[in-house]
């Protein structure tokens, strides 16, 4: 199965509205609407979205003679603007309540508070409303599912069933669709839904088509293909024909992903399993991949306590992990020399500036690469596009011909558990708020308007968005999405004090100054320190009959 190429814009001057309003993305927040180049954001008023209405009727769940503060913490630029707004809106129709957006510099920095305000018994002081995964990756080994039986996370599975006053009083469930509400589940660790999906992103190449041209070179359709061409550049006299930083270990998980889904069945919740749940889980039954059908595993659910269990018996010195690092160092070696930590506004300028021919990157900088080069003019300016790669021409041993990506949830916001009853039904209503179809519409449109990020499309029903910012975010959605399979290969699988010796390990690998027999064994007892940290902290006895007692 075959997806046709995905064209961004090559007429560019035909989205010189569009790519105005998303200019201004790597800039600080502020409210006085500027962008790059100081130029001011006209909204279009033929678009600008209207805000939630509670339904006739609709009563409030707290005591509206009381004042209270809900913090919204989130990191600057994603959606902030458009949070912002939703703020603004909400305490139109609830003065008692106060809304207040605190937004964070970057991801360190964000990471860095959450520790700060969830450690040490002051969870009733932390923010309402965050990004949860950081929450995960700070204070529980990046697992959702134990934030929430920390007491961290509120556990949103409960609220799908209740109504939402901003959408006509349908369930608050009605406005997604059942496999993403099930991906979430997957993806936490089968157990809890820790947030609400809000929109997803993915991944693509992005290529020059002038460059392309010039040299007489086909836009690649199999991954051989994408290694042939970005050696042909290389002979052109490009250096480093594929820019490509850090969020390249999501190449390494498409190809591990046509390794490990032939055996998927084994990692899945089963009946037995104390985690078993007939309601969610009844796709994972006697479940078996068909290649026929891609999209088949997407309403089976993970089990982390399986994936460990493996990890840990066998190491990721296997022939299934050698295989997929031997397939990735085949399109690595291309990377800049240091790709691990190149910073992705590094490996955007690169390909902005003809350096790199290619560059693989995300969804949600789309818009500010559009902007960008739109503004360039005489031997700086060129036509771009993007590219999936969905297939192997031949695939190697062990692999499955199709190759799926990352098409994952991006905005993953959580609600912080308080036992204080009245203040968590009004950040409750303010999520709903945020989450139905009027909401989440009016914090896109103010998104663009304001120039900062948009991550990808929403996935929340009823959000349309313009036809030029479809057509850009189509290019990501690959053939079906992958499955994560990190915990068994070891990618970005280590501890804190490891990391130096992780990213030693893999440049020199990528710089083909170690074989991957000298990888593998060099980053078998980093993954070990990770496993066994994560068996710690989940309370897992590997048997996954049995119920775990999460470390205190």
């Amino acid at each position: 199965m075959k997806r046709r190429n995905q064209a961004i814009s090559l007429l560019l001057t035909t989205v010189m509205t569009f790519s105005m309003i998303l200019s201004g993305c790597g800039n600080s927040d502020s409210d006085s609407g500027q962008k790059a180049g100081g130029q001011t954001a006209q909204p279009d008023a033929a678009a600008q979205a209207a805000a939630p209405a509670p339904a006739d009727g609709t009563e409030a769940a707290w005591d509206t003679s009381k004042e209270d503060t809900i913090i919204l913490s989130v990191i600057n630029n994603f959606y902030t603007a458009g949070e912002k707004k939703l703020a603004e809106e909400y305490m139109k129709l609830h003065p008692e309540t106060k809304v207040v957006v605190d937004v964070i510099s970057d991801n360190d920095a964000y990471l860095t508070k959450m520790v700060t305000s969830l450690s040490d018994d002051k969870k009733e002081n932390a923010p309402d409303i965050v990004h949860g995964n950081f929450v995960g990756m700070a204070l529980t080994n990046n697992s959702m599912d134990l934030a929430v039986d920390k007491g961290y996370l509120y556990d949103m599975t409960e609220m799908l069933d209740e109504e939402n006053p901003y959408n006509g009083n349908a369930k608050v469930r009605d406005v997604f669709e059942e496999d993403d509400l099930t991906r979430v589940l997957s993806n936490s660790g089968g157990k809890y839904r820790p947030y609400l999906p809000f929109d997803k992103i993915g991944f693509a190449f992005f290529y020059n088509k002038n460059i392309f041209e010039a040299n007489n070179i086909q836009v690649p359709e199999t991954y051989e293909e994408v290694v042939e061409v970005c050696q042909k550049l290389k002979d052109a006299g490009y250096d480093v024909p594929l820019s490509a930083g850090y969020e390249s270990f999501r190449l390494g998980n498409t190809l591990a992903d046509a390794i490990y889904r032939a055996k998927e069945e084994e990692f899945l919740i089963q009946p037995e399993d104390a985690l078993w749940d007939e309601n969610t889980m009844a796709s994972n039954k006697d479940f078996k991949f068909d290649e026929a059908q891609p999209n088949c595993d997407q309403f089976c659910v993970l089990s982390p306590e399986r994936m460990l269990k493996y990890g840990i018996e066998n190491g990721v010195d296997t022939p299934e992990n050698k295989a997929m690092w031997t397939e990735f160092q085949k399109l690595g070696q291309y990377f800049p020399k240091n790709w691990i930590a190149a910073e992705s506004t590094q490996c955007i300028a690169d390909f902005e500036s003809q350096i790199s021919p290619m560059l693989y990157q995300a969804s949600f900088n789309a818009g500010l690469i559009l902007s960008d080069i739109n503004q360039l003019s005489g031997d700086m300016a060129f036509d771009w596009a993007t590219f999936q790669i969905n297939s192997f021409a031949n695939p190697p041993e062990g692999f499955q011909k199709d190759l799926r990506s990352y098409w994952d949830f991006g905005n993953i916001m959580s609600i912080i558990d308080k036992e204080d009853s009245d203040h968590m039904a009004r950040v409750k209503d303010f999520y709903k708020f945020w989450y139905s179809p009027e909401g989440a519409q009016l914090c896109y449109e103010e998104t663009l308007t304001n120039g900062n990020y948009v991550q990808g499309p929403c996935v929340i029903k009823g959000v349309t968005l313009s036809e030029e910012l479809e057509g850009i975010l189509a290019g990501f959605e690959p053939v079906a999405p992958s499955k994560e399979w990190n915990s068994i290969t070891g990618l970005e699988r280590s501890n804190q004090a490891d990391i130096p010796k992780f990213n030693d390990a893999v440049i020199r690998y990528t710089n083909k100054e170690l074989e991957v027999d000298g990888l593998l064994k060099e980053l078998d007892p980093i993954y070990s320190n990770y496993n066994q940290d994560a068996k710690t902290a989940g309370g897992y006895d590997l048997d996954p009959a049995t119920d775990d007692t999460p470390k205190e």
